[in-house]
């Protein structure tokens, strides 16, 4: 396996505080699939299904991220290893793919 040293990020990472925002991001989460979930069915009520689904998702993203601050990889593109733009992260804080890679895995079929 070939590794690649990371070039230096522009602007550092407060890697504390994104890990209050994801820490909070998936309380609330978790708190919209409770509410949800007694009625949560695609033959109940379709609209709460979708967001139980996607919520699912989104803590499935974010539990990955809080993994990733763990293991001392976060803020780091999971596809190419290169920083991910903080400005990038302040938008979408459970980023695991940097701007340039998240436009590839839309295209691709």
């Amino acid at each position: 396996m070939v590794t690649r040293p990371s070039p230096a990020r522009a602007t550092p990472v407060d890697v504390a505080a994104f890990r209050r925002i994801l820490k909070r991001q998936l309380r609330e989460r978790e708190a919209l699939i409770g509410e949800l979930d007694p009625r949560a069915a695609p033959h109940l009520d379709v609209v709460a299904w979708s967001t139980t689904q996607s919520s699912r998702r989104v803590i499935a993203q974010i539990t990955r991220a809080l993994a990733r601050i763990g293991t001392g990889t976060f803020g780091t593109g999971t596809g190419c290893f290169e920083p991910i733009a903080t400005e990038r992260l302040a938008v979408v804080p459970h980023a695991e793919l940097c701007v340039s890679c998240q436009g590839r895995a839309e295209q691709a079929p």
